[in-house]
Formats: C-alpha cells, sequence, structure tokens
C-alpha cells in the first residue's frame, strides 16, 4: 500500500526541530514556547536515540 521511511537524515530532522522552535517563539507566548520546546526535546531526542541505538 503504502512505504515507510526506514532513515530520516539527521540534517531533516535537525531542519523539522528548528522550524518547530521558530514557530512556537513567533507565533507562541513565552509559556507556550517553554512547555513546546521542553516537549518537541523530548520527542526529538528519543527519536534520535532510537536511530541510533546501535551506535551506543
Amino acid at each position: 500500500m503504502g512505504q515507510a521511511i526506514e532513515k530520516v537524515p539527521s540534517w531533516l530532522m535537525i531542519t523539522v526541530y528548528v522550524l518547530i522552535l521558530a514557530v512556537l517563539g513567533v507565533f507562541g507566548d513565552l509559556f507556550t514556547f517553554i512547555v513546546g520546546a521542553l516537549i518537541i526535546t523530548g520527542i526529538f531526542a528519543n527519536g534520535y536515540d532510537r536511530d541510533n541505538l546501535h551506535e551506543h
């Protein structure tokens, strides 16, 4: 049916992370930015750890 992407490049993950932070910073207030940054940092860190588990 559909094909899943097996590995997302690191540069794309970093770009999406910075873009989400920029959107939160521009369109959100300080509380939203801080809480959102903590949440997306946890999500992206979990994704990075899962992708690079064999290197640890």
